[in-house]
């Protein structure tokens, strides 16, 4: 791992771009990614927030 002088202003950008608890090394890799990633990887986030089927939903559906 390498260390790496930056000005404050920029530790702040980076900082504010943090999601949650992210690490700075993991936000710096993700806001680096090509935009085609990018759009993938919102795409499973997209997916993982989504509410989930309840059983009896999914039962009721398939006419069990």
């Amino acid at each position: 791992m390498r260390t790496v002088e930056i000005s404050d202003s920029i530790y702040n950008e980076i900082m504010s771009r943090r999601k949650g608890r992210e690490s700075i090394s993991k936000t710096i890799e993700r806001e680096l990614k090509p935009i085609e990633k990018c759009a993938a990887v919102k795409e499973l986030e997209k997916l993982m927030k989504e509410p989930r089927y309840k059983l009896s939903d999914v039962e009721k559906e398939l006419g069990i």
